[in-house]
């Protein structure tokens, strides 16, 4: 499988493996909450042998990613005890991911933000190769032009003018979509702009895949600490944005920016400026890899986990129809587990 690309080889690759030994079919492969939770091991994607695959058959072959997010500190820029904490938990996982989304800050910024990303590069290469990681603009990286330069392997640009900050690329049976919540409207909030927005639209027409994640760093529905300052700051343009979301029933929203976790259910409760929503989406806040943990939560509408005050990281598991999300904390305790179906 080629990072960044539209073409889904497994079926070819199979047939031609196949050829060669007989045609034989082969085996296919804060501090932690309070509330006490045994300890657990993510469970291992089970891959049972199978006929080969036709192509489209291929494209729901099992894989395995890994979200984290908001990783920033003082050791320049990032907070590298924690996040190589987390980046030592992911790589023992039976199967090991597939590759690593990062919702965004992942340093802490400033004038040598090249310098930061470049190290964070350094310590995430420790455990995964960067073309296998794929993060998201932050407001504290905010420089589109270094964020670019410094993350040469990402996808070349896809909408013009936002360099490597607005991309996607498809695996298996997924697309996975990563905006820029870092542009602001002359009001000065946080936006995903019309142009942004027609790219998605045109993305998830053109996608026919099965399962689409969506990545960006303001939350469109901030729970506490950035309540009013994120994408719900212009809440036009926010439901612009979700509505989109919505009219494709896109697998999941990610997010990071505020520092914890939690899981919020959109739907129709959240109606407004026009907009109806017809689906169920979950909002997934993955931001506590490293940032200074936020405690807050000033707006719960249905919140259904979190937040969660403790350092983590996602495991999402895709199964054909089936994406199976769990998320752990550094002493591996399952802070919440769920599964949406499409």
């Amino acid at each position: 499988m080629a990072w960044g690309t539209r073409k889904n080889s497994a079926a070819g690759l199979l047939i031609a493996l196949t050829l060669l030994s007989g045609c034989s079919s082969a085996p296919t492969e804060k501090p932690a909450d309070s509330t006490a939770v045994m300890p657990s091991q993510p469970p291992a994607v089970v891959q049972t042998p199978s006929p080969l695959p036709t192509p489209d058959q291929a494209k729901d072959k099992p894989f395995r990613f890994v979200v984290m997010g908001d990783s920033r500190g003082s050791s320049n820029g990032t907070n590298e005890t924690t996040l190589r904490a987390l980046l030592s938990k992911v790589k023992t996982l039976p199967p090991l991911p597939s590759f690593l989304l990062f919702t965004g800050d992942q340093v802490s910024g400033g004038s040598n933000v090249a310098v930061q990303l470049e190290a964070w590069k350094g310590i995430v290469d420790d455990y995964f190769p960067m073309t296998s990681v794929y993060p998201t603009l932050g407001n504290h990286e905010h420089n589109e032009a270094v964020f670019s330069t410094v993350f040469s392997t990402l996808p070349n640009e896809q909408l013009a003018g936002y360099g490597r900050t607005v991309y996607s690329f498809d695996y298996e049976n997924a697309r996975f979509i990563t905006l820029n919540t870092d542009r602001k409207n002359k009001a000065k909030q946080y936006v995903v702009d019309a142009d942004q927005r027609a790219w998605l639209e045109k993305e998830l027409q053109e996608s026919g895949m099965r399962h689409v994640f969506v990545q960006f760093h303001e939350p469109a529905y901030p729970i506490g600490t950035h309540l009013g300052e994120s994408l719900d700051a212009d809440s036009v343009s926010r439901d612009a944005l979700w509505s989109i979301f919505d009219k494709y029933n896109v697998t999941a929203v990610l997010v990071g920016h505020e520092h914890n976790y939690n899981r919020r259910k959109v739907d129709a409760g959240f109606d407004g400026n026009g907009y109806h929503f017809e689906h169920e989406l979950y909002q997934l806040t993955i931001g506590g890899a490293g940032a200074p943990l936020y405690t807050l939560g000033k707006d719960l509408k249905q919140v259904i986990v979190g937040p969660k005050v403790s350092y983590h990281y996602m495991v999402v598991d895709v199964n054909g129809a089936k994406a199976t999300f769990r998320t752990y904390d550094l002493q591996q305790n399952e802070i919440d587990s769920f599964t949406v179906e499409r």
